[in-house]
């Protein structure tokens, strides 16, 4: 069992299919025994990823900062930050491994967060980014090419599992990565 951090939205202005995947990981975390470390809020894939894990038997843990305190409803376990820095330090000091979900620019700065973290070793927790229907596909290949040029001093193959993050296209496959990896 592992403490997974899952990165994604507050919106619940998004298309259904995003609204389902954060049910369908959710149901994965729970039933798999893993505790969620999330960012605290009952709204948007955020309420929905953390409702699901708990209706499904696992424990949810939410980090969330001073100013966003009523946001937070239900969870296990609250943790209060400071601020948005602080939110994230203590995210990545709890987790055992990331998943980003589609989401905004939160979730991209969350994800560049762990990038920096794992390339400047102060970190080797996974990174599995769900590309549902393609939604990081710019992004990816903006890293590549990032990575291409020489703007990284770790050279990586994006498409090399687990050197710097792992890409799959549904919730279940990224479970199932976890369940290779911790098994």
């Amino acid at each position: 069992m592992a403490n997974i951090c899952v990165f994604c939205s507050s919106s619940s202005e998004i298309e259904k299919k995003y609204l389902d995947a954060a049910e369908e990981l959710g149901k994965l975390i729970g039933k798999g025994g893993h505790t969620l470390i999330y960012g605290g809020s009952d709204l948007g894939t955020m309420g929905i990823l953390a409702k699901s894990v708990q209706a499904n038997g696992g424990k949810v843990i939410g980090i969330i900062p001073e100013h966003l305190q009523t946001l937070a409803k239900g969870e296990d376990e609250l943790v209060t930050a400071r601020n948005m820095y602080h939110r994230k330090e203590i995210m990545e000091s709890k987790a055992d491994i990331f998943i980003a979900l589609p989401g905004g620019i939160g979730t991209i700065d969350e994800i560049f967060d762990i990038l920096v973290g794992k390339q400047l070793k102060i970190h080797e927790k996974p990174l599995i980014i769900i590309n549902l229907d393609n939604y990081y596909e710019d992004l990816i290949k903006q890293i590549n090419k990032i990575n291409q040029l020489g703007f990284v001093s770790l050279k990586f193959d994006i498409k090399e599992v687990g050197k710097i993050f792992y890409v799959v296209n549904t919730p279940k496959e990224a479970m199932d990565y976890i369940d290779n990896i911790l098994s």
